[in-house]
């Protein structure tokens, strides 16, 4: 998983010095070009055209007949029909493609969703320790780089999961006093467990990782460099960043808005040259 999300970074690498809208038309370009190959190659496209075509001939039946009941009624059905069977040609493609544009989509969700931090913001880190970690006032500590700083005591809680199941939680209030790309490291029982990496002066397009954790799971949805190995004494550690907006169009908006209007475009545009039907 590792190896994977270095791959991705340095397909991004080049797009670090321009505006993050460009890093994003990039990425829905790769996106959309491998959907639609794995689509053409896996799915019926001679059934897919068949299918189309019949659904655009029954609606011509209601045009024409629409003042036979009977014979709309006929064509809706047929309607139905078609458009169950051209849902049916695109399940395999999506099969397929689903876990490879899942991975894509989550490093665009922490390239574009998040901004670094700038100097003079405070934020909090927020370590879930295991369960196996008794004593939280003396097992737990940080060490923070010079461009950090603790700005209050820690504070310990204990709550309960969207699951219902109880944990403890340590938070740190901190405040960035400089620019650079700091570390906190993280010393459960006197042993150092790992370096977190804090950005507040990160290249564009730079995937930050807001969330590090010792479940596969989470790490695939929060995919870090560093991630936390199971034993560590750490379960969970997250960073809040500042969220930030795209600027499209002349208005900030959420990736996801850019990405699916690339998306279409892309789509019809890539269709006559990768010869595909969808």
């Amino acid at each position: 998983m590792v190896a994977l999300q270095k791959i991705i970074d340095y397909l991004f690498l080049p797009f670090s010095t321009f505006s993050s809208i460009y890093g994003l038309a990039f990425a829905t370009l790769l996106v959309t070009a491998f959907a639609l190959f794995i689509y053409k190659c896996t799915s019926s496209q001679d059934g897919i055209k068949k299918a189309r075509e019949r659904i655009k001939a029954h609606f011509v039946e209601v045009w024409l007949f629409i003042d036979d009941p009977i014979l709309i009624l006929k064509a809706q059905a047929g309607i139905f029909s078609q458009g169950v069977r051209y849902f049916t040609y695109a399940l395999i493609p999506l099969a397929i493609m689903i876990l490879p544009v899942l991975i894509f989509l989550v490093n665009c969700e922490y390239r574009y969703h998040y901004r670094p931090f700038q100097p003079g913001e405070v934020f909090l880190l927020k370590m879930r320790p295991s369960e196996d970690v008794v004593q939280l006032e003396n097992a737990v500590n940080l060490k923070l780089s010079p461009g950090l700083e603790l700005t209050a005591p820690p504070l310990r809680l204990q709550d309960k999961d969207e699951n219902g199941k109880e944990f403890r939680e340590i938070d740190y209030r901190l405040k960035v006093n400089e620019k650079g790309n700091h570390t906190v490291k993280l010393l459960v029982s006197g042993q150092e467990q790992i370096d977190l990496r804090v950005f507040a002066d990160a290249l564009r397009n730079t995937r930050l990782n807001p969330v590090e954790s010792a479940r596969f799971s989470s790490t695939f949805l929060h995919p870090g460099l560093g991630s936390l190995k199971p034993g560590s004494g750490i379960e969970k550690i997250e960073v809040q960043y500042p969220v930030a907006y795209i600027g499209f169009l002349g208005w900030k908006a959420y990736w996801i808005w850019p990405f699916l209007i690339f998306m279409f475009i892309f789509a019809f545009a890539l269709k006559p040259l990768i010869r595909v039907e969808f």
